[in-house]
């Protein structure tokens, strides 16, 4: 882990779930499409939920790929920043 990473890009995701493991797939297509400079890294969270903390807290700034179900219409992207962020544990992800 390189504690002062500027970007961390974080994908989230069961394979074998609902979700398929769209963050999982999202990092994928993204490392395979482009290069990024030091200082990013890309990284398959998979299910490995608050392991990911150090790393997390490692980054001056996260991106995170994940599908959650917000009542929205199927493949409807959301974007969530700072405080619009759920807190752990305020409701169930």
């Amino acid at each position: 882990m390189d504690a002062g990473r500027e970007v961390l890009v974080l994908g989230i995701g069961n394979l074998l779930w609902a979700d398929e493991g769209f963050g999982v797939r999202a990092v994928e297509a993204l490392n395979q499409a482009y290069r990024f400079p030091d200082g990013v890294e890309l990284m398959d969270g998979g299910t490995l939920g608050l392991s990911l903390l150090p790393y997390v807290e490692a980054s001056r700034r996260v991106l995170v790929f994940d599908a959650v179900d917000f009542g929205l219409v199927p493949g409807e992207l959301k974007v969530l920043r700072d405080a619009e962020v759920p807190a752990w544990g305020a409701r169930k992800m």
